[in-house]
Parts: structure tokens; sequence; C-alpha cells
């Protein structure tokens, strides 16, 4: 059985719809059925079971996420790295674009260093 223009679009909707409705009463059934009754020992940040040692509003330093977001960035393209390379092996194409990629990691990461982005200052 073929399926018109019109019978897969109103099919796609149609599912957006469900999904949509199913969230709905999903976030009603939580406001319905959720107990609201806050105390003060509910509302204090949770530290393991001991009590909070200090503001819990504290200052993060910018610094980490930078080293972060670098970690991060390099990771995700190492693993793409190691994907790619199993996956083109023998070929001497593959060997030029990988070594490009590779060129290109290494132009970031002494980019990088050279900002200052690795060194961790006190």
């Amino acid at each position: 059985m073929q399926a018109t223009g019109s019978s897969a679009v109103l099919f796609v909707l149609g599912a957006a719809l469900a999904a949509a409705g199913f969230i709905g009463v999903v976030f009603l059934a939580n406001a319905a059925l959720s107990p609201r009754k806050p105390t003060a020992l509910k509302v204090e940040p949770y530290e393991c079971g001991m009590e909070p040692g200090g503001y819990p509003w504290a200052v993060v330093r910018l610094r980490f996420a930078a080293i972060a977001m670098v970690f991060v960035l390099f990771d995700a393209e190492s693993a793409l790295l190691f994907s790619v390379a199993s996956a083109l092996r023998g070929s001497w194409t593959a060997a030029l674009e990988i070594g490009a990629f590779v060129a290109f990691l290494a132009f970031g990461l002494f980019y990088a260093w050279r900002k200052g982005a690795l060194e961790w200052r006190s």
C-alpha cells in the first residue's frame, strides 16, 4: 500500500500531536500528584547528609570553564579521529585527510597553549 503525500504529512502531524499530548499529560500528572510541603530541611542544598559548609552560591572561576571546554573539544575530536581512522584504513587519501585533521588539532592545541588557556593561575 502506497502512502500519498498528504497522508504522510497527516501521519507526521498526528505523531507530533500525540507526542505533545503525552508530554502535556505527564506534566499535568506531575502537577496533580506531586507533594508540595517544603520545609527548611527540604530546601537546603544536598551535601551528602552533611551540614552545608558556607554560602551555596560560590563564585565559579571562568578559567575552569575554558579548560573544560578545551578538554571536551579535544576529547570529542580524538574520539572522531579513532573512529574515522579505523573505517578508512588502507587508503592514501584517508591518510592525508587524517593527517590534515591531526595537524588542525595540533594547531588548535598550540594556539590554546600560546594564549595561556592551559595554564591554571591561582
